[in-house]
């Protein structure tokens, strides 16, 4: 019989031991590595078409376009004009868009009620008092508007507005005599002497006091409820998560960017806009952009959340018998991507 000794069956052992050692470090890092948080890659070859109306918040869209921030993160984009939202509907029902910008919260109740499958994954801005209510002297709180004449345009965002104003004191639009009209010209009118009140947007908040006692008697500062939302298709959302993704950081470079830069930025959104860059600056008073911060903090949680503001435009839109089916703010919200945007 062959006779081995400790030395030379320690030998024998060690390359078996080492083998097994390696296997174990390899299964160990690939465990470590498939569990670490990892940012999905954009996908470059195909675009990412976002359909844009001509409003104020939008300018960031341009501005990371102009600047090169889309390119930063690799991802193609094209603009799409759509200046209503049966446009914006359509183009995104049929592909020919993926992201819809910016979407009221009122505008998706109707998207949703429409049939389209879509997902809101961030908040790109807030009007902070650009919509108001002007009124008489005479008038001057919210319940004061009851049987008065009040202009606005049916299904609007001023409509949402107002009912959600009209709401917390137990009132509707249907208490009111409604002249259905465009901000503008509601806002034309109530200088005019026409109306009792107005709901109405810049220049006409400012002239309100043209019309004599004429006041702002509420406004989007008071009620944080009308953001501008990125809606897209809910295929979108799951299949291309690296150009979302890629398409929300280019964004709020671009945010970040615009304040240092302010004149340059006004030069590029007045272009775009066809308007001029004095009109572009004071239109810009009136909107507050959302950070990446503030998107974490508001998103679905506070009083003043994306997914209350929805909520509250689908249910006040239900209760008037704008839609036809309720509306489920929790479903529609994805915050993942904000969630893991930096990850």
């Amino acid at each position: 019989m062959k006779q081995y000794s400790a030395s030379a069956a320690l030998e024998a052992a060690l390359p078996i031991g080492i083998g097994i050692l390696v296997v174990l470090i390899i299964v160990v890092g690939f465990l470590l590595w498939s569990s670490t948080p990892k940012t999905a890659q954009p996908t470059v070859s195909a675009p990412m078409r976002i359909g844009l109306n001509p409003w104020i918040g939008n300018g960031v869209y341009y501005v990371a376009q102009e600047k090169g921030f889309f390119a930063k993160e690799k991802i193609r984009v094209e603009f799409v004009n759509a200046d209503d939202i049966a446009t914006e509907r359509q183009l995104l029902r049929t592909g020919q868009i993926d992201v819809a910008y910016s979407l009221t919260p009122e505008s998706v109740a109707v998207f949703t009620d429409g049939g389209v499958k879509v997902k809101i994954v961030a908040a790109n801005d807030l009007s902070f008092g650009a919509d108001g209510v002007i009124a008489t002297k005479d008038i001057k709180t919210i319940e004061d508007l009851k049987g008065k004449t009040v202009a606005f345009e049916t299904g609007s965002t001023s409509h949402f507005l107002l009912s959600y104003l009209l709401s917390a004191k137990g009132l509707t639009t249907n208490d009111l005599t409604v002249i259905n009209t465009i901000a503008p010209d509601a806002g034309a009118a109530f200088v005019a002497g026409k109306v009792d009140a107005a709901v109405t947007w810049e220049p006409w908040l400012s002239k309100a006091d043209e019309r004599g006692g004429g006041h702002l008697l509420a406004s989007s500062r008071e009620a944080r409820i009308i953001y501008d939302m990125p809606i897209m298709r809910a295929d979108v959302a799951e299949k291309r998560k690296g150009d979302v993704s890629a398409m929300l950081r280019a964004v709020f470079a671009a945010q970040a960017w615009i304040p240092e830069h302010q004149e340059e930025a006004t030069q590029i959104i007045a272009k775009q806009l066809k308007i001029s860059p004095q009109e572009a600056s004071d239109q810009i008073k009136g909107v507050h952009w959302l950070s990446y911060q503030e998107n974490i903090d508001t998103l679905t949680s506070g009083e003043y959340s994306v997914k209350h503001a929805l909520q509250a435009a689908g249910d006040l839109w239900f209760k008037l018998g704008i839609i036809k089916t309720k509306l489920d703010a929790g479903a529609l919200v994805d915050e993942s991507f904000i969630k893991n945007l930096y990850r």
